[in-house]
């Protein structure tokens, strides 16, 4: 249960207050679909493409906008490999703590640290849920080699806030999309064929580098290529300097912010959060721009845009206790490499068809989430 599932549930008590509460929803929508009327999108390669494709893009070029914003854990591919018992729950906390963001906690925090996250002016301590660790897979020594190469690839090629070239990106690409499968055994329960078949039968045979070079050819060549025209479009359309302007113009290498914000834990996590945020002083005076990335190639649905809009309006109203400071909040339309942000009062004005009751509908939206977070063993945190 999330956010997400929430509001695609047409009968769900949240989407129906929004359908009811947000009159202004479809004007918004529209402006969104202004916003890249006359830009050609990045399209798949032929017309037979398959329908599993297009979450496969969308997952792996999360993965790599979340790094492009910050050398974080990519925590639910971690999740994922875990779940398929390739690998134990110690394991996932070593390879967390291995990554840029993590590697300065202290020991008790490494020892669990994929379930200890940043937030802008602190650090989320999510628990420990995992059982203690039983023996080792022997898978544990193949993805520990895969992730040990991705984090140094991505160190030499891109370091947060910058794009590599063609070349770089095509690798970065094939590891994006085997993180991006990961992450779906974590979100779906199940495996896709094509990767339990390398990992418990063909990779069985070979060595590490054989193993790690099979894993990383999964990725199809289309996929590949069009990966490295989103990444290309970022720069083309100049989405990649706007990312690093709202971020506050840190130096080369230096985070944006955060990817993959915990905004309700167990229930809400954001996309990126852009932002100068220093981890002694917190976030600085502009706040910060919460952006959910979409990798579609039409925003003519005001049903499914309206959602959209609902769910980044409700994730900077449920930051309760203003520990991101979001200001603005957005959307990255990635195969038109627009981004369109909102000051959070004028979206909600905007969404309600009037600002006189922006503060009264929060509190409501609140109350709302607050009861099913509560039917799930949940809580929001205290404003």
């Amino acid at each position: 249960m999330s956010l997400t599932s929430e509001l695609a549930d047409p009968a769900g008590a949240l989407t129906s207050w929004c359908a009811r509460v947000f009159t202004g929803t479809s004007a918004v929508a529209a402006e969104v679909a202004r916003a890249v009327r006359s830009v050609e999108p990045v399209r798949p390669a032929g017309r037979d493409v398959p329908r599993r494709h297009w979450a496969e893009i969308g997952g792996a070029f999360g993965q790599r906008l979340a790094d492009l914003v910050q050398p974080a854990p990519p925590y639910y591919a971690l999740l994922g490999l875990v779940g398929a018992q390739w690998v134990t729950g110690a394991w996932a906390h070593r390879q967390a703590a291995a990554y840029p963001t993590h590697r300065g906690l202290p020991g008790e925090y490494r020892a669990r640290a994929l379930f200890v996250r940043p937030a802008a002016t602190t650090w989320l301590d999510l628990g420990d849920p995992f059982p203690p660790a039983g023996p080792a897979p022997d898978t544990e020594e193949l993805w520990g080699s895969l992730l040990d190469r991705s984090r140094d690839y991505l160190a030499e090629h891109a370091p947060p806030g910058t794009l590599a070239t063609a070349g770089a990106e095509a690798g970065l690409a094939r590891t994006n999309w085997l993180l991006s499968a990961c992450e779906d055994i974590y979100r779906s329960s199940a495996i896709d064929p094509r990767l339990a078949r390398a990992v418990d039968g063909e990779a069985g045979g070979m060595g590490i580098d054989a193993g790690v070079g099979l894993l990383r050819g999964l990725a199809g060549e289309d996929q590949v290529a069009e990966l490295v025209r989103l990444a290309r479009r970022l720069h083309e359309r100049g989405t990649s300097w706007e990312l690093r302007a709202l971020a506050g113009h840190p130096p080369e290498g230096h985070q944006l912010g955060i990817a993959g914000p915990t905004i309700v834990p167990g229930w809400a996590d954001g996309d990126l959060l852009l932002g100068a945020i220093d981890p002694e002083t917190g976030v600085d005076e502009r706040g910060t721009t919460l952006v959910d990335v979409k990798t579609v190639v039409t925003v003519r649905d005001p049903d499914r845009v309206g959602r959209w809009l609902w769910q980044i309006l409700l994730y900077a109203w449920l930051d309760t206790r203003g520990a991101y400071d979001i200001r603005r909040t957005g959307l990255l339309l990635a195969r038109h490499g627009e981004l369109i942000t909102w000051p959070v009062g004028e979206l909600a004005a905007k969404l309600l068809g009037g600002p006189e009751t922006v503060e009264y509908r929060r509190d409501e939206a609140r109350g709302i989430v607050g009861r099913i977070l509560a039917s799930a063993g949940l809580e929001l945190p205290p404003y």
